[in-house]
């Protein structure tokens, strides 16, 4: 057996790392497009529309490279439960809300867990869909796993479309660190050995995410 990414052995008895990594970070956001605005504003980060949301939320991606983005997650309708539940817990501030990791075998990530599998679709324009599936979306605000069925190239081939268009002034790479509050031995567990992660704690801050770093060429962009 060998470590993902490498020929070296494992020592007996060691765990296979998941190969997991960050491949997007929620700001959650009460007003959608003052949001975008200040970003591009204060940091440099632009975006662009995002896929369609039926239950009450909008969306916007800033992305960050071939393999990750920041989704702003907007209060749209809160007459529908996904815009209610929002609303309540932004509590009128826009802050990072939840993230999501790539995983290299979905069914391997939440067979060890226990968790069931949810098929998904994204609409990006009018020629790709993104299909995809994840697993611990309900285990808010603990991180949620995903994996493309589309093959990678495609992805790349969105991804660069939308940071073309994007037009960043910052030219962002990608995420720095992700910090994360109490329960610091709950959430390695969910992590798993060997992951691998740019995670911080900060005890006393409470559960769930609370704050990433984005990696520009004008420097460390942070978001709480």
């Amino acid at each position: 057996m060998t470590l993902h990414g490498s020929g070296e052995h494992m020592p007996e008895g060691a765990v296979k790392g998941e190969g997991l990594f960050i491949d997007h970070v929620i700001y959650g956001v009460v007003d959608i497009d003052a949001a975008a605005k200040r970003l591009r504003e204060e940091y440099g980060l632009g975006s662009v529309q995002g896929a369609m949301h039926l239950g009450g939320t909008s969306n916007r991606i800033v992305p960050l490279g071939p393999e990750c983005f920041l989704e702003l997650l907007g209060i749209e309708d809160t007459s529908k439960d996904d815009g209610a539940w929002l609303e309540a817990t932004l509590q009128g501030r826009d802050r990072v809300l939840w993230w999501c990791l790539g995983v290299d075998d979905l069914d391997d990530s939440a067979a060890r867990r226990g968790l069931p599998i949810h098929v998904g679709q994204a609409r990006t324009g009018d020629r790709d869909e993104l299909n995809f599936r994840t697993a611990g979306m309900p285990r808010y605000p603990l991180p949620f796993f995903l994996s493309l069925i589309n093959d990678r190239e495609t992805r790349h081939r969105v991804q660069k479309q939308r940071y073309e268009a994007a037009a960043h002034t910052c030219a962002p790479t990608g995420f720095t660190f992700v910090e994360v509050g109490d329960y610091e031995a709950v959430m390695e567990g969910w992590l798993g050995p060997n992951h691998g992660l740019p995670v911080r704690y900060a005890p006393g801050t409470g559960s769930g995410i609370h704050a990433c770093g984005i990696a520009t060429a004008n420097g460390e962009i942070i978001l709480r």
